[in-house]
């Protein structure tokens, strides 16, 4: 009769470790998830914020003046084929947008020799 009681003691000691042990795995395991599903959202979060602030940064002031400040712009004069007209391009240089973009007659420019006509190219103001 001694033995049956102390079987079951030891079954129920056995089932109390095993329970402890389950519940202790549930943690570990809660932890983990945990852990892992943080560093996920942290990386998620941040890819985010870094591409809104990319995509905020592009679109600018559009109030702002179409003309850049401190002659922070670079004019490309080129003669088109029938060496009357110029194509003048002024362009700025930290956003490589083109403020602009017009054709023109060649003779406005003093100072120009007479016969074939060179592309001029000059950087900061025109």
């Amino acid at each position: 009769m001694n033995t049956a009681v102390g079987d079951i003691e030891a079954d129920q000691k056995a089932l109390r470790l095993r329970a402890a042990r389950q519940q202790r795995e549930a943690r570990v395991r809660f932890w983990r998830v945990v852990a892992v599903s943080s560093f996920f959202i942290v990386a998620l979060g941040a890819n985010l914020y870094v591409g809104a602030v990319v995509v905020v940064g592009k679109f600018g002031n559009p109030f702002a003046s179409a003309k850049a400040a401190n002659g922070q712009t670079a004019q490309i004069r080129r003669p088109l084929l029938d060496g009357t007209f110029c194509r003048n391009i002024v362009f700025d240089n930290s956003t490589a947008k083109s403020i602009e973009d017009k054709v023109e007659r060649c003779d406005k420019v003093p100072n120009q020799p007479k016969g074939r006509i060179k592309t001029q190219f000059s950087w900061g103001g025109r």
